[in-house]
């Protein structure tokens, strides 16, 4: 009786950590695929303002959206600065909703320049843009 008295709590406590390992593993596989999609999207947009319109939930967002990354792409390649991608779980709670399941903050020689509320569930699902905002 005393070894199944240690027996299940250690079950419990392997069955618990197995579950956090997995899923912060997903959770970085989603946050890798984002910034990855962002960070190419970027030169992109640069090129043809008109591909941001794959990838938003509303057309009302083409315009920004498409203006802030040409903007960025513009300020990245013309100084040569370093580029960054910041994506963070959850909405931003100045910005969003509540709807936005990840924000991406673009930064530019060390300074954050874009913030873009992101909805995407998996590592190899499509990534749309919900939101656009300068911090």
């Amino acid at each position: 009786m005393n070894k199944i008295r240690l027996v299940v709590p250690a079950i419990i406590l392997l069955a618990g950590a197995t579950i956090s390992w997995w899923s912060a593993r997903t959770a970085s596989a989603v946050e890798q695929h984002i910034r990855n999609e962002v960070m190419e999207l970027i030169p992109l947009v640069h090129e043809n303002p008109n591909i941001v319109e794959q990838v938003v939930i509303n057309p009302v967002l083409c315009t920004p959206i498409s203006t802030s990354l040409a903007a960025v792409s513009l300020e990245w390649t013309s100084n040569k600065n370093s580029f960054s991608v910041t994506v963070t779980t959850g909405d931003d709670p100045n910005y969003g909703d509540g709807s936005a399941t990840h924000v991406a903050l673009v930064g530019v020689g060390g300074r954050p320049v874009l913030g873009l509320r992101i909805l995407c569930n998996g590592a190899t699902d499509p990534m749309f843009i919900a939101g656009v905002w300068t911090p």
